[in-house]
């Protein structure tokens, strides 16, 4: 499994130098307990999903071949739904209607 990270990262509660650490610490595959990740959907359904990050440490992840493309960085799972909130607002403040893949891929 290999994370991208969007350049239109959404965050919550962390200063840049924080969220450019705990973004490198998640490339390299260290533990981070109190993260929370939405990411675009890892299969074609969905708009956006909120995963605890260790749940990507499992073997069952690890073996996936697919890319996940994060799009917000959180501390607690409220804030990751919060950031859901604010993502969904400003998509459709775009023009581009709920088109969440465009809006971060285009």
């Amino acid at each position: 499994m290999r994370f991208l990270f969007s350049d239109k990262l959404y965050s919550d509660g962390f200063s840049e130098k924080k969220l450019k650490s705990v973004r490198n610490q998640i490339l390299h595959g260290k533990i981070k307990i109190g993260i929370f990740l939405v990411t675009l959907p890892l299969v074609d359904d969905g708009i956006l999903e909120i995963y605890w990050y260790p749940e990507f440490l499992q073997p069952i992840y690890k073996a996936f071949e697919q890319e996940v493309t994060v799009v917000g960085v959180a501390k607690s799972r409220e804030d990751a739904f919060s950031l859901v909130e604010r993502i969904i607002k400003d998509v459709g403040e775009s023009g581009k209607g709920l088109q969440i893949n465009d809006y971060f891929k285009g």
